[in-house]
């Protein structure tokens, strides 16, 4: 009975150092391997670090923001500019301006509804982006600022492309053939148009007229696809509207529109009908440009194409030796 308790206590004891043995075996293959597996991962991101710094093409340069359009500059001169004059009757920045009190009540209004109702109030632009744009035009206005007190012969002035009442009007039309379609699509202005009720379009781009010559001579469109005249006279509005309800200016060096119209001319339009800086405040519009509004078009049909009349848009009845355009 003891020699078979002796036994079992002996063969127990054994087995379990045998036990102890393989797990101690086992317990240093697996250490040998994590080690293994550490000492890989080193040598991997080791060769990480020298791909990076033996790269050929260096560090990734910093990404520049780079104006595509700038208008050229030519100095004022009696042969270009015969007369510059002030347009202070029309555009006066007085506050019982019935024009100017309208424009600030709406604008206003508009601000200060609630933000949730407020769908589509930055359609424009990103919401993000329109803060930093504003900032980047807008300035204080200079006290006594008046651009008719500088000296002609030191100033400098921003040159435009002219544009005529015709040519304007050729565009406001559907796109037919390979012309394209505003840049807008769908959100286009055209499609705003009361009058035309449920046959609204979307409007060609516009080309500036050497734009349109190189189109016409060699087919070809501008790379960047271009909005229609609606459309730019609305965000030059927008943006004119916005600069003067804030109570600020436009910095010296910054221009709103890259064009203008002629007003007081035959043919041509009216100056009421038309948008320009103040006298006393710089607001980025060096020239008159037509005004932006819906109930000023109607829908006409010419040839089997859908075009826009400027309806509400007369013509001048003055005396046509006025100079061609009108400056401030």
């Amino acid at each position: 009975m003891s020699g078979s308790i002796k036994e079992s206590f002996e063969r127990a004891f054994a087995e379990k150092n045998n036990t102890n043995d393989a797990n101690e075996y086992v317990s240093d293959e697996d250490s040998g391997r994590e080690q293994e597996r550490q000492l890989e991962r080193k040598r991997a991101k080791k060769r990480q670090r020298q791909t990076r710094s033996t790269n050929p093409k260096g560090r990734k340069s910093v990404t520049q923001w780079k104006t595509t359009t700038v208008c050229k500059k030519e100095s004022v001169s009696s042969d270009k500019y015969p007369e510059i004059l002030s347009t202070g009757k029309e555009f006066s920045t007085n506050t019982q301006q019935t024009e100017l009190i309208l424009a600030q009540t709406r604008y206003f209004d508009k601000d200060n509804a609630d933000p949730m109702a407020q769908v589509g109030v930055y359609t424009h632009m990103r919401p993000v982006d329109y803060l930093f744009v504003r900032a980047l035009i807008q300035r204080p206005p200079i006290k006594n600022f008046d651009i008719l007190q500088k000296n002609d012969s030191d100033r400098m002035r921003s040159v435009v492309t002219t544009i005529t009442r015709a040519y304007e009007e050729s565009y406001l039309c559907e796109p037919v053939g390979s012309q394209r379609e505003c840049l807008l699509g769908d959100e286009c202005e055209g499609l705003n148009i009361s009058h035309a009720k449920d046959r609204v379009f979307i409007l060609r781009e516009f080309l500036k007229p050497s734009e349109q010559k190189e189109y016409e001579n060699t087919g070809k469109l501008p790379t960047k696809q271009n909005l229609c005249l609606m459309c730019r006279r609305l965000e030059l509005m927008r943006a004119h509207t916005n600069i003067r309800a804030d109570g600020m200016g436009v910095r010296e060096d910054t221009i709103l529109p890259d064009w203008c119209n002629i007003v007081n001319t035959e043919g041509e339009y009216r100056l009421e009908d038309c948008v320009i800086s103040a006298r006393g405040v710089w607001e980025g519009i060096l020239d008159p440009i037509v005004a932006h509004s819906q109930s000023a078009y109607r829908l006409v049909e010419k040839n089997g194409i859908r075009h826009y009349e400027q309806w509400r848009m007369g013509y001048p009845q003055t005396d046509f030796r006025q100079p061609r355009h009108l400056s401030i």
